[in-house]
């Protein structure tokens, strides 16, 4: 998981960003990691998932491992060392007239020809990318990698995780969908903003991302924060946009994870939002089964973003299902270590081995769960993140 240093302080989207929440992924060492078959032979491109994220974060490192044990070829490269990599990509159309049918995509990778079966791009920010001497080199080599990628999910059979909409476009297709939202204003003047809402208290967040990158692999947080409505009338106008949105009182946190249409589900207890990044020790996890509002509710979402995965932050009050928020980069590992099992990992090993056989014209079964978490055993279980 990302992990604070340093003291605990009073950070919030509200204010100025305090710098005793920091997360430092500098001492990860980058790298590019290879599992594909041995006997393949050298001219043929072989068919492969590539997975690409950033040095620190477990989620992929286990995913590859239980891959290469059920059998398909994948890469994983990381934003630290993707600069690194020597590319050639060549993209054809399908036979047929005009040249239209299905796209063929090989890449050459530091020597080795594969064809892209599934890609999955997760936290792979080009902030993240290293400095160059020259300021617009490293904004180059920066933007360009990011881009590739990118189109690369778009070119591949498959890819994770779907769509990314953004919070505001979230809450605004949940509420369409028939969901319960907080009630939201985005403002640059949150006291204004909390005079409209009523409560004690209100709930303040980011519109974008909850951690801004100062420079490569070092990361300041910007967290959502619980705040009392009276504290926030006195705060004064800012010059960012940032959502304020009514604290809704509730009898359970769930994260749901989505996965190719199934559901896994936690019962979150923890203080306030930033508490698992500020003491991670008093959260709790807890596996449930998915109440079926929750999960509908889930499912539903999915499907209008059209989502492989994401992680769907909820709330129960009073029977009711709340829409907060999806993450469509949200971790597991650190969830799954909390609360001990690896359902999620389990389904994700299976939705991308399935994705992958199909990009082959393979639509025999999976594997069973219990050999997929058998290959999970002994796995990492350090995260990086929520």
């Amino acid at each position: 998981m990302l992990s604070a240093t340093g003291a605990p302080g009073r950070a919030g989207p509200g204010r100025p960003c305090d710098p005793r929440l920091t997360v430092d992924l500098r001492g990860a060492p980058g790298s590019v990691t290879w599992r594909l078959p041995e006997t393949e032979p050298v001219a043929d491109a072989v068919p492969c998932v590539v997975l690409a994220d950033r040095a620190g974060c477990a989620e992929f490192a286990v995913l590859q491992d239980t891959l290469h044990h059920l059998g398909v070829p994948s890469v994983r490269v990381d934003a630290e060392s993707v600069a690194a990599l020597r590319l050639s990509a060549t993209v054809t159309g399908g036979a047929g007239h005009g040249g239209h049918g299905r796209t063929r995509c090989v890449l050459d990778l530091d020597g080795r020809r594969i064809t892209p079966t599934v890609v999955w791009a997760r936290h792979f920010s080009p902030h993240a990318m290293p400095a160059t001497a020259d300021a617009a080199q490293t904004l180059l080599l920066a933007e360009s990698w990011h881009a590739f990628v990118r189109q690369l999910c778009s070119l591949a059979p498959a890819n994770l995780p779907g769509d990314r909409p953004g919070r505001l476009e979230q809450l605004a297709g949940a509420a369409a969908a028939g969901i319960r939202v907080p009630r939201t204003v985005v403002t640059t003047d949150p006291a204004r903003a909390a005079a409209a809402i009523p409560g004690r208290r209100v709930v303040v967040k980011v519109v974008g991302e909850h951690f801004v990158e100062t420079s490569p692999g070092l990361l300041t947080g910007v967290l959502p924060e619980i705040a009392a409505r009276a504290e926030v009338l006195r705060r004064p106008a800012l010059a960012y946009p940032v959502i304020v949105q009514e604290h809704v009182e509730h009898d359970a946190e769930l994260r749901v994870y989505h996965v190719a249409g199934a559901v896994h589900a936690y019962a979150v207890g923890k203080r306030a939002p930033d508490s698992p990044w500020r003491e991670e020790a008093e959260v709790t996890v807890t596996p449930v089964a998915a109440p079926p509002a929750a999960a509908d509710a889930v499912r539903r979402l999915a499907s209008l973003w059209g989502l492989t995965y994401g992680a769907f932050d909820l709330l129960l009050s009073a029977g009711e299902v709340v829409f907060l928020e999806v993450n469509t980069d949200g971790d597991w590992r650190w969830f799954e270590t909390k609360a001990g099992g690896r359902a999620v990992s389990t389904a994700v090993a299976l939705a991308v081995r399935t994705l992958h056989l199909t990009a082959l014209g393979n639509t025999g079964p999976p594997s069973p769960l219990d050999l997929v978490d058998f290959l999970l055993l002994g796995t990492r279980t350090h995260g990086s993140g929520r």
